[in-house]
């Protein structure tokens, strides 16, 4: 299976008409569609961009549909991230409606990245039935210059809820709870981190 984060520029105040396009390209008759959502941006990134997460069952069938992708008219750059899965969670989470949707980068030293997942994946449940969030799943790029990178994505209601779940915002009695402290723990292995805000725009129904 190919995974990828791949990532469009498009011309001024065309995301939402791209992502339309994209979508009718994807269910094109005769096809197995390989974009799983669509994301634009609400908060910390152009309003210029749609950002695509992908499956494919061959890199041949990978290959031709990312390119018919790119070749958009409305595209004008793009930026493609072959990720591995390390736990796709819940993909049946991904649906276009009202829910903001982050889209996080973590960043972390080579050496902790060990740990950095399994804090991850074991504080999720916690996480979840504290906050009223879902995870739709995490996903990680090779190893460079000592840094994995990985791409979180994330559903919550809407930003209310997403700022009341970071662990810095619980009340002093959570504090101590497990996943609070592996969140806290996790920091030290990273470098950096980024997240944008998103609505998902499209989704094929193929999740």
């Amino acid at each position: 299976m190919q995974v990828a984060y791949l990532t469009l520029h498009t011309s001024p105040n065309r995301a939402s008409d791209l992502a339309s396009a994209v979508s009718d390209l994807a269910l094109g008759p005769g096809r197995q569609p390989i974009v799983t959502a669509g994301f634009v941006p609400q908060i910390g990134d152009s309003i210029n961009r749609l950002y695509l997460l992908l499956h494919a069952p061959t890199a041949t069938e990978f290959d031709a549909q990312v390119s018919e992708i790119t070749a958009l008219s409305d595209v004008t750059q793009s930026d493609l991230h072959s990720l591995s899965p390390v736990q796709e969670r819940a993909l049946t989470l991904l649906k276009a409606d009202s829910a903001m949707y982050t889209n996080r980068w973590f960043h972390v030293r080579a050496d902790g990245a060990e740990t950095f997942e399994a804090d991850t994946l074991s504080a999720w449940d916690a996480f979840e039935s504290g906050t009223e969030s879902g995870v739709v799943g995490l996903w990680k790029k090779a190893e460079a210059d000592d840094v994995v990178s990985y791409l979180l994505i994330a559903r919550y209601a809407d930003f209310a809820t997403w700022e009341q779940s970071r662990f810095w915002n619980r009340p002093a009695a959570e504090q101590s709870d497990d996943w609070v402290e592996k969140f806290r723990r996790r920091r030290e292995k990273m470098v950096d981190s980024s997240v944008i805000a998103t609505r998902c725009a499209m989704v094929t129904g193929t999740v």
